[in-house]
């Protein structure tokens, strides 16, 4: 009796050894393992509904509540991090398969032999197919792989040895599992912003797509600032979770938080509270959602830069008009009187209205001073400061600027309106009626201003209505020279027959000159014995007179216009240009004519 119990036993033994080898005939590294791995399952398990995963780290299940939306509801119902989720499924779905055992060969024995009577893991996956099983027994002899027990749906269960990486899939704890960010958000849903420190309110509220600062002060916000800390709030990650039962919160001076962030949407209003800093690792700050019993840490570094917001978000733009193409008009009244510049249809010209008159205002200038307003930001904001210190109460210069925008109704019309106080060396002081408070901007811009109707004025003494000059008469010095554009386009001199190509670019040079500025209407004095006088006469009977008056101490000298009423300043190297007799050669070599 005893030799047939020793026989039997030698015989199991036996045949327990075959299947063992036969398994490990295909351990991880060899080359007959490679081509005959294949996926661990064929079911598709990134479209899982549910998973359960119990293991030495505990029991887990996992509820999918929508596309990409994990839950964890074991054991703890709170949010999970979908993307280690579904990269869980994917990681098992695509773990190698070594070897599997033939059917023939599976009994109790076996299953005891490799650990799959007591499983030390085991996941089960709800799919729309069935569910999905995997039992993990003991590691296989040779390091890399590991028993398992495959339940695949409505198949047949299996027996394999797979990579041993799927125990180190499986074996995550909690915080490996659950979202990190404490209050994620959907950025383009989110309508208003507070924030709550000490004494410090700061409100941000976005109305018809736009977001306005309403506290600490009225203003507008800018939309990137705005939308980047929203990004910075949603992507705020717990370092790691202190209680998951809220407890006593004055030990983590969450009673009184030093710190509140308010979120609303249209159907939500999350707020994020913030307390002591950490004993342990203070570079730590506690916190907590409202809503939820979760205390977690949070890096203070990320939380200081979020109490700074109230200087982060305010739109430091100088004025706010969608784009300069689309300004209309600009109204402007100051001590050099008040005028208006009115944008001309679709010409692209800028039109001075001042006094009854109506003339074509420069251009070039116009738009240059208003391109780089309209990209200007403040230096800094003056909200404490006494605007009558900052010369805003009594402006030395007011600007309107109107347009069009998109309201409720449709295009409407609308305007803001920018005032101008006093100077120091490096700044300027203004205030536009869309905040309150002055701000300080470099005084450069406002120099480039136009105080005047005068500032507003080409600054080229011959217009394009001119046409192409025909003849020339220069006087100066008591002597008179007439030169005409004879046939052929050659320049004579009359009383001659001199041919004078010099004069083709003394009249260029005269096209591109400015003055400095033009400066009020003429004294008789300046022009009682004038230096120079100089007539172009075009096609058609069109003609312009200019008489250049003395010339002072600097090189520059006052210019008369014929049919414009103020007197311009010609600057130093434009006077010597003019007076250069036109038939030879320019004074100054290789430049144009300039006024400096």
């Amino acid at each position: 009796m005893k030799t047939r119990s020793l026989l039997v036993a030698v015989g199991l033994l036996g045949l327990l050894l075959g299947a063992l080898s036969f398994l490990q005939k295909k351990v991880p590294g060899t080359e007959r393992m490679g081509k005959e791995s294949r996926r661990l399952s064929e079911l598709s398990l990134r479209e899982a509904a549910r998973v359960e995963l119990t293991g030495p780290k505990g029991i887990f299940v996992f509820e999918k509540k929508g596309e990409g939306d994990w839950r964890i509801e074991k054991p703890l119902a709170t949010q999970a991090d979908s993307a280690a989720v579904e990269k869980l499924l994917s990681d098992v779905q695509f773990t190698e398969r070594l070897q599997t055992l033939p059917k023939s060969r599976v009994h109790d024995g076996i299953l005891q032999t490799f650990g799959l009577g007591q499983p030390t893991r085991t996941m089960t996956v709800r799919t729309g197919d069935g569910d999905w099983k995997i039992e993990v027994g003991r590691e296989t002899p040779v390091s890399g792989g590991v028993y398992c027990r495959i339940r695949n749906g409505r198949a047949a269960e299996e027996i394999a040895v797979v990579e041993k990486h799927l125990i180190e899939i499986m074996d995550r704890d909690l915080s490996a599992w659950r979202e990190k960010r404490v209050l994620p958000l959907v950025v383009p849903d989110v309508g208003e912003l507070l924030l709550h420190q000490g004494t410090l309110e700061v409100e941000v509220k976005k109305k018809n797509g736009e977001w306005t600062m309403l506290k600490p002060v009225e203003a507008p916000a800018d939309p990137t600032a705005v939308a980047g800390i929203l990004g910075e709030i949603s992507a705020l990650k717990a370092s790691s979770f202190v209680s998951d039962t809220g407890g006593d919160l004055a030990l983590y001076g969450l009673n009184a938080p030093t710190l509140a962030l308010e979120v609303k949407t249209a159907s939500t209003n999350r707020v994020l509270q913030v307390g002591l800093n950490d004993p342990k690792e203070t570079h730590q700050v506690f916190a907590r959602v409202a809503d939820q019993p979760s205390v977690f840490l949070l890096p203070k570094a990320s939380v200081d830069v979020l109490g700074k917001i109230a200087d982060r978000i305010r739109d430091k733009r100088v004025v706010t008009f969608p784009s300069p193409e689309g300004l209309q008009s600009v109204e402007i009244t100051g001590k050099g009187g008040d005028f208006r510049l009115e944008r001309e249809g679709g010409s692209g010209r800028w039109i001075l209205k001042a006094g009854g008159m109506r003339r074509a205002a420069d251009v070039e200038a116009t738009e240059t001073w208003i391109k780089r307003l309209h990209g200007t930001k403040a230096n800094r904001f003056l909200t404490t400061e006494d605007p009558a210190k900052l010369g805003l109460t009594k402006p030395r210069l007011t600007l309107t600027f109107s347009w069009q925008g998109q309201g409720e109704q449709g295009l409407t019309n609308r305007t803001e309106t920018l005032k101008v106080g006093d100077e120091s060396k490096e700044e300027a002081y203004l205030q536009v009626s869309s905040i309150s408070g002055g701000m300080a901007v470099p005084a450069g811009l406002i120099r480039e201003l136009p105080e005047s109707p005068l500032a507003a004025l080409p600054k080229n003494i011959f217009t394009e209505e001119l046409g192409t000059p025909k003849g020339l008469v220069w006087v100066s010095g008591g002597k008179r020279k007439e030169f005409r554009l004879e046939g052929g386009g050659a320049w004579k001199m009359q009383g001659s027959d001199k041919d004078c190509p010099e004069v083709r670019g003394y009249l260029n040079r005269l096209a591109s000159l400015r003055v400095l500025k033009w400066v009020g209407v003429p004294g008789k004095a300046e022009f009682l014995k004038p230096e120079l006088e100089i007539l172009v006469e075009a096609e058609d009977g069109k003609k312009t007179k200019v008489v250049m008056g003395r010339v002072g101490p600097d090189g520059t000298a006052p210019l008369k216009v014929e049919g414009v009423e103020p007197v311009g300043l010609m600057g130093k190297e434009g006077v010597l240009q003019m007076k250069n007799s036109p038939e030879l050669p320019s004074v100054v070599a290789g430049s144009p004519a300039t006024q400096r």
